[in-house]
């Protein structure tokens, strides 16, 4: 039998998060994407030819986003054109399975040197420009009671009996919490600069952080916001994760790579998972995949020294928090989603990098990462420093 090969991620990067219809908006999709893709091998001394594929996310794949974006972004960012790509889409958990499926296919021993990521340009592709056509049949005979997901938000508040103060005091912490790791520059050792030209007005310049953070956001102005998907509902646009251009890259390696390349290793992936969920409220996914996700690593959930949880609408990471019996102390302590914003398919690598930076920077050994995610489903990665 052979022995087990483990898979390490050697480098994260990314660009920072843009406002919608802001600065990224004369940027393609592909362009973006070069970014990351160019500043993962730059800053880590290896030759593209060296990677033998590149895994990325993205949900919206149509028009710019069409025809495999990550073989674009690959042949875009000037690399050889040996070098093969592919584009994944597991929704919003397409970035953080992207790492997955490069981390399952060093461990199998079917690579050594893998990136993987994901982008998505909300401008310029906006969601649901991808759907369309008349509803399954199938789909619909075995599940009639489908709702879109700010619906789902929603009855998850409903039947955790969430109130609508809870929720927008989650909001306003993550936009605190933001504040403070702007102003500490905790994102800057992950970022790649970007230059850009607007596309309406003109505006040149280079984004170096995160554009999206409301600061001034009080609890009297988060409850002032109208409802969006119930007249008397608890959802707003201030307690959701907004919308936002971006793109990252994960540098994932073999054991053997790690010594043919000189690189360092930062983490070790101890563990993943992904799971269905029910579909009609389906942002519950992520506490049974955090659940198995620890279990495989060996772990109890206590043992995690820092979560990352999607803050796709306030209530995902509440109600984890309480099904998990996790200390919410732990959690998103940068900020998430909400504040910082949710480039649909690049938010599970941009997690990813966030928490091994902090973990680094406070110096413990676990972390876990875990996304609720459309239909019914969630995913979760452990990662372990070295």
């Amino acid at each position: 039998m052979s022995e087990k090969r483990e898979a390490f991620i050697v480098d994260t990067c990314r660009t920072p998060r843009a406002k919608r219809k802001g600065v990224f908006s004369g940027i393609h999709p592909i362009d973006l994407m070069t970014y990351p893709l160019n500043g993962i091998v730059e800053r880590n001394k290896i030759s593209p030819e060296s990677i033998e594929d590149v895994i990325l996310g993205c949900v919206t794949q149509t028009g710019e986003q069409g025809w495999c974006v990550a073989r674009g972004a690959v042949l875009g960012a000037g690399w050889p054109i040996s070098v093969p790509g592919t584009t994944i889409n597991r929704l919003c958990g397409s970035g953080q399975q992207a790492t997955n499926f490069g981390a399952s296919t060093i461990q199998a021993g079917n690579a050594d040197l893998i990136v993987s990521g994901g982008l998505e340009h909300m401008t310029r592709v906006p969601m649901f420009s991808d759907t369309g056509g008349e509803p399954s049949p199938a789909l619909n005979s075995h599940h009639p009671d489908l709702v879109q997901q700010g619906e789902s938000a929603e009855i998850m508040a409903e039947e955790f009996k969430l109130s609508r103060e809870e929720i927008d005091a989650f909001a306003l912490s993550s936009q605190m919490k933001a504040k403070e790791a702007l102003d500490n520059k905790r994102f800057q050792g992950s970022l790649i600069p970007v230059s850009y030209q607007e596309a309406e007005s003109g505006q040149s310049g280079i984004l170096e952080a995160d554009n999206n953070p409301r600061p001034e956001t009080t609890a009297e102005a988060l409850a002032g916001l109208k409802t969006v998907f119930r007249d008397n509902g608890v959802i707003t646009a201030g307690n959701a994760s907004a919308i936002v251009d971006g793109a990252a890259a994960i540098l994932l390696a073999s054991e053997s790579a790690i010594k043919k390349h000189s690189l360092k290793p930062r983490a070790r992936i101890a563990s993943m998972a992904a799971i269905g969920s029910p579909p009609r409220i389906m942002l519950t996914g992520p506490i049974e995949a955090s659940r198995q996700a620890v279990a495989r690593a060996g772990l109890k959930l206590q043992d995690i020294d820092l979560w990352e949880i999607n803050e796709a609408f306030a209530p995902v990471p509440l109600v984890t928090i309480k099904e998990l019996g996790i200390d919410g102390e732990r959690v998103n302590v940068n900020g998430g989603a909400i504040a910082l914003g949710h480039p649909l398919g690049a938010t599970g690598a941009i997690l990813l990098g966030t928490l091994l930076d902090e973990m680094e920077r406070r110096n413990v050994q676990y972390g876990c990462s875990t996304m609720c995610i459309g239909l019914g489903m969630g995913i979760a990665t452990v990662l372990e420093r070295v």
